[in-house]
This record gives C-alpha cells, sequence and structure tokens, in this order.
C-alpha cells in the first residue's frame, strides 16, 4: 500500500502554542522518561509511536478502499450509521483515538473485516490501568 501524508494546520492560541513549545524545549533539555511524565501527572497512559502510526495507516487503507470503490462519505454514513463529520473527523485524523466498535463498523461497510494477532507487550513501560 502507498501511503500519502496529509497535514492538516492545528489552530492554537498563542497561550496554547507557547505552553507546547515550552514543553518540547523542557523534553529535549530534560530527557523525561515516560515514568517520570506520569508520575508528574497530566497523563493517565501513553499510546507507543507505532501504535500510532498503526491507526493511523490502518485508517489512511480504509479511506483509499473508500475512494477506490468510489463511495461518498454520506454513502458510508448511510451504510455504518455513523454521522458523515464524524467519519470525515476519522478519515483527516482530527478524531486520534477511535474506537474498535468504528473500525469495524467502516471496514464492514466496505465488504472488509479487520484481524488483529497478539503478541509480547514491551516490559519497558508499566501497563495502563483500565477500569
Amino acid at each position: 500500500m502507498k501511503s500519502h501524508h496529509l497535514h492538516c494546520k492545528i489552530k492554537r492560541t498563542p497561550e496554547e502554542a507557547a505552553r507546547l513549545r515550552a514543553d518540547r524545549e523542557r523534553y529535549q533539555r530534560e530527557k523525561p522518561t515516560p515514568q517520570q511524565l506520569l508520575a508528574e501527572g497530566g497523563h493517565t497512559e501513553f499510546v507507543k509511536l507505532g501504535e500510532l502510526l498503526l491507526l493511523h495507516e490502518a485508517v489512511a487503507w480504509l479511506k483509499q478502499e473508500r475512494e477506490r470503490q468510489k463511495l461518498t462519505l454520506a454513502e458510508m454514513s448511510r451504510r455504518t450509521g455513523i454521522d458523515q463529520a464524524a467519519l470525515s473527523r476519522l478519515e483527516t485524523g482530527k478524531n486520534s483515538n477511535p474506537t474498535l466498535d468504528t473500525l469495524y463498523r467502516v471496514a464492514a461497510a466496505l465488504g472488509k473485516t479487520i484481524c488483529c494477532t497478539f503478541q509480547d507487550a514491551d516490559k519497558t513501560l508499566p501497563s495502563p490501568a483500565r477500569a
């Protein structure tokens, strides 16, 4: 699968931009570990970059398949029962944490299924506490 990059400019207030810039500079200077960041608070868990990239790749593939089948977002909305705007946010990356149910419904509407595998977890990071 050939992927392409989408760039959507995020609109931030000057205060948000300054806070993010300060955080980035601090992280570069101090290089805190994930455990230190969790201990500081403000974060309850981490999503590993590899997991995030895999999710983005899956969503990009679903969009590519929708376009290959020449289906509109309106048709996908009808087939999935998911609001057209929500589908658009999913495809543009504005929904960075879709549920598995959402991904399954989109895949099913395209005549596809999602297959998952399990492997040993990375032991270097603490397991997130889940209810």
